[in-house]
């Protein structure tokens, strides 16, 4: 779909990369009393920020048709039938793909959650293929705008299969480890007689602990594993709880924490120290409240008094 991207986002860069067409663009959206008043760049840093990029492109896309042509550029390729089908296609796909991108995020997700976003995510491309394959467009409220008889359902059909390929291939280490992770997530729903060796004798065990069963309903999995499946009543079990509460979604961290330091570093901060820096991340990303009244008790405004 490079052909799509292309001209969207050289569309989008001229409205926005110079001052006078942005303003002029606004005021002819002000004009014409339309319901947004801007287009929304796109960064290739942040990939998914293509579906809010083509999905107010496809709001404006009279608006921009008119502006560009007023301007002098070359937009035949708003005219073409089959380049507008894969434009609506795309913005109805990378809607689905930000969804799953917003699911995916969150503190306190543990790689069962995650796994389970990906796999329902995997099931709705399965959905998604075979209406395709029956030239039915339902889920995709973009492109069922379009008319039927000029959706190449074929083509669609086949980028989606293309995803599911590729979404199994990425996963496929998750795929692997699926039944662990459900005796991780669910162990009184766990057969006893098909788990390893190495756990039946403990699930068994706490699957008959009428205790362990109300407070597994009652806690998350960090709280139940913590306070009712210790080390030395199921030494198993407690490992393997051990292995899969480590496993959380890193790449979420990281860009929150960089999103912070964004915020924080700016151009007005230019006393700002490494040191100081690192201290206010700590800070920002921690657990843990500052009890702000203790600290400002400990410490005497003014030295004169």
């Amino acid at each position: 779909m490079k052909h799509v991207m292309e001209n969207v986002v050289n569309t989008v860069n001229f409205i926005r990369s110079k001052g006078l067409n942005h303003r002029q663009f606004q005021v002819f959206l002000a004009e014409i009393g339309s319901d947004y008043n801007d287009v929304i760049y796109f960064s290739q840093v942040r990939w998914l920020s293509r579906a809010s990029t083509l999905a107010r492109y496809w709001s404006l896309l009279e608006e921009i048709k008119t502006f560009m042509t007023i301007k002098g550029k070359d937009v035949s390729f708003l005219d073409d039938d089959q380049w507008l089908n894969d434009l609506a296609f795309l913005v109805d796909i990378t809607k689905y793909l930000a969804d799953l991108n917003l699911k995916l995020q969150g503190r306190k997700q543990f790689v069962n959650n995650l796994y389970e976003h990906v796999k329902a995510f995997i099931n709705k491309l399965q959905l998604f293929h075979q209406q395709f394959i029956l030239k039915k467009v339902v889920h995709f409220s973009t492109l069922s705008s379009r008319k039927s008889e000029t959706v190449n359902h074929d083509k669609y059909s086949a980028l989606i299969n293309s995803l599911i390929d590729e979404f199994k291939l990425r996963f496929s280490d998750f795929s692997d480890k699926f039944d662990e992770m459900e005796l991780f997530a669910d162990p009184f729903g766990t057969d006893a007689t098909n788990a390893p060796e190495m756990f039946q004798l403990e699930l068994i065990e706490i699957q008959n602990n009428s205790e362990r069963k109300r407070a597994f309903a009652e806690h998350d999995l960090l709280t139940f594993y913590g306070q009712y499946v210790t080390s030395d009543l199921f030494p198993n079990l407690s490992q393997h709880a051990l292995r899969f509460l480590s496993l959380f979604g890193s790449t979420y961290c990281c860009e929150q924490l960089f999103s912070m330091m964004k915020n924080v570093k700016s151009k007005s901060r230019s006393l700002l120290t490494d040191t100081h820096l690192s201290g206010i991340l700590r800070i920002a990303i921690s657990s843990v409240r500052a009890d702000i009244d203790s600290l400002c008790k400990q410490k005497q405004s003014q030295i004169s008094h």
